[in-house]
C-alpha cells in the first residue's frame, strides 16, 4: 500500500461517515416513497462500507483512517460547503427539498466511485481491493437511481 492511499482511504472513511446518516434528514422532512427508498439505501450502503473499512483498517495497523492528508485550507472548504448544504436543505422543502438533496447526493455518490475507482487501481491487498471494487459497483447503482429520480417530474 503506497502512502497516498491512506489518505485516500481517510478520505473515503470520512465521506461514508457523513453519507451513512443522510437518512436522518428524513426524519424532519416528510417526503415521497422513492426519494426515502433511496436515500435510506443511501444511507445503509454507506454504514457498511463505513463499518467494512473501520475493521480492514483495524486488520491493518498502517492503514490510519484520521490523517486524510489535507490541507487547512481544504479542511476549512469542505467544512464550510458542509454548513451552507445542511442549511440549505433544511430551509428547503417540498420538491425544493427533494431538488437539494438529490443533488448532494449525486455528487457524493460520484466523489465516492470515483474515489473507490481510484483507491483500486493502486490496490495490492485482495481484500481491500474486493471492498473498492464492490463499493464501486454499490454507488454506481445508487447514483443511476438518483437520477432516475431527478428526471422524474415531481407529483401535482
Amino acid at each position: 500500500m503506497h502512502a497516498s492511499s491512506g489518505h485516500g482511504y481517510a478520505l473515503l472513511y470520512e465521506t461514508l461517515g457523513q453519507e451513512r446518516q443522510v437518512s436522518k434528514l428524513l426524519i424532519i422532512k416528510v417526503e415521497r416513497d422513492a426519494l426515502e427508498a433511496v436515500i435510506k439505501a443511501i444511507a445503509e450502503t454507506c454504514r457498511q462500507a463505513y463499518e467494512r473499512l473501520g475493521v480492514l483498517a483495524n486488520a491493518n495497523p498502517r492503514l490510519d483512517l484520521t490523517d486524510t492528508g489535507l490541507p487547512i485550507d481544504e479542511v476549512r472548504t469542505r467544512e464550510s460547503i458542509a454548513a451552507t448544504r445542511a442549511a440549505q436543505l433544511l430551509a428547503a422543502s417540498g420538491r425544493e427539498f427533494e431538488l437539494e438533496l438529490l443533488l448532494s447526493q449525486n455528487e457524493a455518490l460520484t466523489y465516492i466511485g470515483h474515489l473507490a475507482d481510484t483507491l483500486s487501481r493502486r490496490e495490492s491487498d485482495p481484500e481491500r481491493l474486493a471492498f473498492v471494487r464492490k463499493l464501486w459497483k454499490d454507488v454506481t447503482r445508487l447514483q443511476e437511481d438518483v437520477l432516475a429520480l431527478l428526471r422524474r417530474p415531481a407529483k401535482a
